[in-house]
């Protein structure tokens, strides 16, 4: 379990590691609004909050669908999240309905997702998470395997400049976590704000 424990954390540091390399070194064009087609396939950044499940901060590595330079929208058409928070602080009541699960500690993941191009931009993702809980009395390292599907939409942006706009989406979704060592399991929904500057 330790082995696992250690090649998830590896494996995430490994992957965001990459990415911001990947994403820094995209950053640096200054023509793009002239670069249409290379911009909706460049990597971009964006950051939140997860209010629920688990309650804590996300970034999402994300690639557009189709570019928009009159309101510079979001429409994704896949990323990569990273994650971390604490499970349980707003549905701990309705986890606890599993007559397993005491608690839970600190949780990280990482998910994969898919989006439709259409109005709200909705998803599926599947993904892996670990971190410590306590189920029937033994506190230790429980992964578990993700699965999601929700919608996307921005609420608001702001043109800083020509080339540039900072934008704030809505997420709202439904996940399903299986943990893969014990028979415990949940669906709960999940929901949070992001901020993406382009």
């Amino acid at each position: 379990m330790k082995r696992m424990k250690h090649f998830l954390q590896i494996s995430l540091l490994v992957l965001f590691i990459f990415i911001c390399i990947n994403a820094y070194s995209q950053q640096k064009r200054t023509n793009w609004l002239q670069e249409k087609n290379q911009t909706t396939a460049r990597w971009r950044v964006g950051g939140g909050i997860i209010l629920m499940e688990p309650t804590g901060i996300d970034v999402q590595f994300y690639r557009l669908s189709k570019f928009c330079t009159n309101n510079f929208s979001i429409i994704k058409k896949l990323s990569i999240g990273v994650w971390v928070g604490k499970e349980g602080i707003l549905s701990q009541s309705m986890i606890k309905e599993s007559e397993i699960w005491e608690s839970s500690g600190i949780r990280y993941g990482i998910d994969f997702k898919f989006y439709i191009p259409i109005f709200l931009n909705p998803y599926f993702g599947i993904g892996v998470e670990g971190g410590d809980r306590k189920l029937l009395g033994k506190s230790g390292f429980y992964p578990d395997a993700v699965a999601r599907i929700g919608v996307e939409q921005r609420i608001f942006g702001i043109k800083t400049s020509n080339k540039s706009s900072l934008n704030t989406t809505i997420f709202i979704d439904g996940k399903y976590n299986k943990c893969l060592t014990d028979d415990f399991y949940y669906i709960l929904p999940s929901a949070g704000l992001r901020f993406h500057f382009l």
